[in-house]
Order: structure tokens, then C-alpha cells, then sequence
């Protein structure tokens, strides 16, 4: 075999098994979140500061999320999405995942003998760093 075919065979195994991953995780325990109680400050000091922000129809959204992509084999995603009051409290809120532990928990999925492996360390709260006058 020549070196170019040796090393396009190298290529092609470790881009097989690529992933790339973006977000940050986060609890998907949602107790929390109280429906024109939760402030957009209770939020930044348990999540962070937002993935995206956006506007729906007028209405200010925050959304975080966790993308794990992979080339090969399944990707995962969970997402969190506020929307906001005008008084910056919690107007709905919108939680969605495909990782395994979120359809367990939703009896989608049946729970496994043997937990699989997790890649992502469990969330801590966020500590909020004061803003900068």
C-alpha cells in the first residue's frame, strides 16, 4: 500500500468516530423554574449566560443548549428556551432533549441494566461574576 492510501485510510478511521460538541450542559431538573416567578437573575446565577438569545413574535427568548454531533453514531441534543415577561420574569419555558437519560426519565426508553457511560461531567450551579459598571 502507498503512504498516500496508508494515510488517507488513517484519515478516514479517526474522522469516523469525530464528534464535535458545542453548548454547555445543564440540569434537566426544571422544579425550579416557576411560571411569572422565576427572574432572569435566578436563571443567570443557575445556568450562565445564554447560548442564544432571540425574539418570538415580540417576545424576548434565552435558550441554552448542548449540541453533541457525531459523524458516525448518534448525535445528542438538549435545549432550554425562556421566554421572558416584560417585567424579566418567566413567561414559558421549553425543554427538549435526545439523550438517553431525558428519555428514561420520560419513560421513552427503558432503563439500562449496566448506566452508560457518561462524557459530561454534571453540571454545577453557576457562580454569576458581577457585571462592571
Amino acid at each position: 500500500m502507498s503512504r498516500l492510501n496508508v494515510l488517507l485510510v488513517v484519515l478516514l478511521a479517526a474522522g469516523a468516530g469525530a464528534c464535535v460538541t458545542k453548548g454547555r450542559n445543564f440540569p434537566a431538573d426544571l422544579s425550579w423554574i416557576k411560571k411569572e416567578k422565576t427572574h432572569q437573575r435566578e436563571v443567570l446565577m443557575m445556568l450562565g449566560t445564554p447560548f442564544m438569545v432571540g425574539n418570538s413574535s415580540g417576545v424576548q427568548t434565552w435558550s441554552y443548549g448542548l449540541y453533541h454531533y457525531r459523524i458516525v453514531g448518534r448525535s445528542y441534543v438538549r435545549e432550554l428556551k425562556f421566554f421572558w415577561n416584560d417585567d424579566k420574569t418567566v413567561r414559558e419555558y421549553s425543554f427538549q432533549s435526545s439523550f438517553p437519560d431525558d428519555l428514561e426519565r420520560a419513560g421513552l426508553r427503558k432503563k439500562r441494566a449496566v448506566p452508560p457511560r457518561q462524557s459530561y461531567q454534571q453540571p454545577r450551579q453557576h457562580q454569576q461574576q458581577p457585571l462592571s459598571s
